[in-house]
């Protein structure tokens, strides 16, 4: 049977790992060999472990000497955030990439959120599967811009980019490409992990919204308080005391996931209404009973928002959460806080709580997906992966 790479670059978190879990243990199950090759090893250990033979440490730049000290105008930027634009790093990269193939020789490569090996699979002519969501797997399009950013100004910097790109390939004997957006999109096979109205770079047409999934494991939710349920999941950011101050202000019962919140902030405001945990929770469960989400603008979390018809509102703290955001705002199924505006926020929540339009609309949305289930999104994927493996 065939060996099969999945390749993980960029960005943090189990978001990268687990929507594939199912559909990477179903090829093994059908006989396939599993390599994995991760920017995260711990990460991967824990998600992919038990199923693959092989787990190494995918290329990358262990520094961050790339700061634009202001938000990437679009993709071209991002990928120079991460070295790409640096020749003896692109160059060093790209060798790795190779050799990594020539030393695992995979049949196919399953890649999500992975440039490099993207470039690499291009340059040898590997058949490959991109899958992501609609940030890591951008739209075809010229340039690939950021919302808010003037496309004028990313053409340049996308074609500096692809002569550099199609060097390697073309010294490899792959096909050059015509714009920057086919890196992505010129593969045998795509899986957008999202829905339309939170894909960060859509809507989006032509192309099939394979979802995402909203887990029923973890713990059951237990509130404080009798005013209106909100479930948070955030990290740290600029106005987060004065969240917790408007919290208790609008007598609001807060049950609350914190990542990396410094401990003291957290002893400064629990009680009463507010609750935090550090366990993992039953999202449908939190789904039923939240009359409101609040986050960051991580993907999962608005995925989970949208099926389960819950208004949202985001703190994002970087251009993947502002892409989000953005999409909520423009389909009408939550609102955000795009610059920290502390004297701001009671009011901007309290305009959620009474905006009866928008959780109506939310609750439409979700029985539009009232049938949808992401074990059909997975059958598809494991099909049309044994399709592209012949």
């Amino acid at each position: 049977m065939a060996k099969i790479l999945f390749a993980w670059e960029l960005g943090e978190g189990m978001g990268h790992l687990v929507p594939m879990r199912p559909v990477l243990e179903a090829l093994v199950h059908n006989g396939h060999e599993l390599q994995v090759a991760a920017v995260d090893l711990r990460s991967a250990q824990s998600a992919l472990g038990d199923i693959a033979t092989t787990l190494v440490q995918a290329p990358a730049i262990t520094d961050r000497s790339y700061p634009l000290h202001r938000p990437a105008e679009g993709v071209a930027e991002l990928l120079y955030m991460n070295g790409f634009y640096d020749a003896d790093c692109l160059q060093g990269r790209h060798h790795a990439w190779c050799q990594l193939a020539a030393l695992l020789t995979p049949d196919l490569i399953i890649v999500d959120h992975s440039p490099g090996a993207l470039l690499m699979a291009r340059a040898l002519s590997i058949p490959t599967i991109h899958t992501g969501t609609g940030f890591s797997l951008p739209p075809e399009r010229l340039p690939i811009s950021f919302p808010g950013f003037k496309d004028e100004d990313n053409l340049s910097k996308e074609a500096a980019l692809l002569t550099s790109f199609n060097r390697l390939i073309e010294a490899s004997g792959g096909t050059p490409l015509v714009m920057l957006a086919d890196l992505y999109n010129r593969v045998a096979k795509k899986f957008l992990l999202t829905f339309e109205e939170i894909d960060h770079l859509g809507p989006r047409t032509g192309v099939s919204y394979l979802g995402a999934n909203m887990p029923s494991n973890g713990e059951t939710p237990v509130w404080s308080g009798d005013g209106p349920k909100v479930f948070a999941y955030l990290k740290p950011f600029p106005a987060i005391e004065a969240f917790f101050e408007a919290v208790k202000a609008l007598n609001l019962s807060l049950l609350m996931v914190p990542d990396r919140v410094p401990p003291d902030i957290l002893r400064r405001h629990e009680g009463g209404n507010l609750r935090f945990s550090h366990q993992r929770h039953n999202m449908r469960a939190l789904m039923e009973q939240s009359d409101f989400l609040i986050f960051n603008g991580n993907h999962g979390t608005a995925a989970a928002g949208l099926l389960g018809g819950v208004p949202m509102f985001a703190f994002p703290l970087h251009q993947e959460h502002e892409g989000c955001a953005r999409r909520l705002v423009q389909s009408g199924i939550g609102d955000a806080m795009f610059q920290s505006k502390p004297d701001k926020l009671k009011g901007m929540l309290e305009a959620l709580i009474h905006n009866n339009a928008q959780r109506a609309l939310c609750e439409e949305k979700a029985r539009q997906y009232q049938n949808f289930d992401y074990r059909n999104s997975i059958a598809s994927m494991v099909a049309d992966t044994e399709e592209v493996l012949g």
